[in-house]
């Protein structure tokens, strides 16, 4: 990188008076929140409807799993047609995930919901940095994808919380997964508006 190319790099501040980033931390925010949902709640979710517990573990195993290969397919697929498409595909993934489960409560669709969740989880990981640097550069990269993974976070901790309130009220997680799949909507929308071009000055972006 020559030190026109580091001149030209937004910083964060620069990077949040532009509306891709902020579509970019709602993506961000949904994605952690349904990461941590599913992972802290998937096991009492399932076995409240007759799941044995070891076979409610094996689930969340296969969420682990299949992680592995949503990434490669992500990364790949990055690689090849840029961020937003990957990104987009993945909350659509999401949202077919919990309908299904909303709509069907048996161990099969439970083993479903847990292979194509698995696919997403991961996603955002060979993401984050490459969609930042092509919008932004890469010269302060490390606080970009560290700010966006540190919504990410919050937006996991806030819904894996509120998720046991509302299960706490209620006697059901489905309102949780409800509100998921809209958020998912929601996601996938910010994906669509996101326009992955370089920003070099935030006048000429």
């Amino acid at each position: 990188m020559t030190s026109s190319d580091r001149r030209e790099d937004l910083s964060l501040r620069e990077a949040m008076k532009t509306s891709p980033f902020w579509f970019f931390l709602v993506v961000m925010f949904v994605c952690g929140s349904g990461d941590f949902l599913v992972t802290t709640h998937l096991i009492p979710f399932v076995t409240d409807h007759g799941i044995h517990p070891a076979q409610a573990g094996s689930m969340l195993a296969w969420i682990g799993l299949m992680s592995l290969f949503g990434v490669l397919i992500a990364g790949s697929a990055s690689d090849l047609i840029g961020n937003k498409i990957p990104m987009a595909i993945a909350f659509l993934l999401r949202l077919g995930a919990f309908v299904l489960i909303l709509t069907y409560q048996n161990s099969a669709s439970f083993y479903v919901f847990s292979i194509v969740f698995g696919l997403t989880y991961l996603v955002m990981g060979p993401i984050t940095t490459t969609l930042l640097g092509r919008l932004y550069g890469f010269s302060h990269i490390g606080l970009l994808s560290g700010f966006v993974t540190t919504v990410h976070h919050i937006g996991g901790g806030f819904w894996a919380y509120l998720g046991g309130v509302i299960f706490d009220h209620t006697g059901s997680y489905r309102f949780a997964f409800i509100c998921s799949a809209i958020m998912a909507c929601i996601a996938f929308l910010c994906c669509i508006l996101i326009r992955e071009k370089r920003h070099i000055h935030v006048g000429k972006s």
